[in-house]
């Protein structure tokens, strides 16, 4: 299968996502938003579409954020899979018809996500812990859900983290794919970001990523073979 990969800044690559596609044997075209205007027909001959994260908003008066809602909505209106992540759930869910709006708390670290009653039975999201998974967050914005949508992770503090919409489309506010060369780029070009954050914050993320990464990558592997399995036979059943 081929991915179409919308990027949104050269350090908010697909990492660990990507590296499990290319080992599965699936082919991405990345399309680098900062630099490259995608086609009309961007979406031919691809499989699936996946929207990176970024530091803009999913409201922001861009060029490049109105092309992206744009690709997104021709992705929903063919039912082709969609992954997106932080920001990409962000367009996902508000060309679903969600809004945008500031978080009630600026996730920046590691925190803690919970599955829904209806993660139960999803082939993704049925292998999330019951007691939780700790994933990074790099946000400060959050979205309304869809009505269209699934909501199947949460945390009591900012509720929709993850959702789906129609059969392989599914939006995730935090991060899965990164590892720690990744966040400490983030940490180097995220000015508000280290600021908010202060000394103790940055060396708390540092500190806890020994703690949880790897449990983390690991949800990682088994969402992304999920999410494969299903687009390659259609099947709903839960993976664990």
């Amino acid at each position: 299968m081929k991915f179409l990969i919308l990027q949104h800044l050269a350090i908010e690559g697909p990492a660990l996502i990507g590296e499990m596609l290319e080992q599965a044997g699936h082919s991405m075209q990345s399309i680098e938003l900062w630099h490259q205007t995608p086609q009309p027909d961007a979406l031919q001959q691809v499989d699936g579409l996946i929207i990176m994260g970024g530091p803009m908003s999913a409201d922001d008066e861009h060029a490049s954020i109105g092309i992206c809602l744009s690709i997104i909505r021709q992705a929903m209106s063919s039912n082709l899979p969609i992954l997106g992540i932080c920001l990409g759930a962000q367009l996902m869910a508000k060309a679903a018809g969600a809004g945008i709006e500031s978080s009630p708390v600026r996730e920046l670290g590691w925190h803690p996500v919970y599955p829904t009653d209806a993660a139960n039975d999803d082939p993704l999201f049925g292998s999330l812990a019951k007691n939780g998974l700790r994933v990074f967050q790099w946000h400060g914005e959050t979205f309304t859900l869809p009505d269209s949508a699934t909501l199947l992770a949460s945390h009591p503090d900012v509720p929709h983290q993850a959702f789906r919409l129609e059969k392989g489309q599914y939006g995730l506010q935090f991060h899965i794919e990164v590892d720690m060369p990744i966040i400490e780029k983030w940490i180097a070009a995220g000015e508000r970001e280290r600021e908010y954050l202060g000394s103790s914050g940055l060396a708390q993320i540092r500190l806890d990523a020994p703690a949880y990464l790897a449990a983390m990558q690991a949800f990682c592997r088994r969402m992304i073979q999920a999410w494969l399995a299903v687009l390659h036979t259609g099947d709903s059943t839960t993976v664990r």
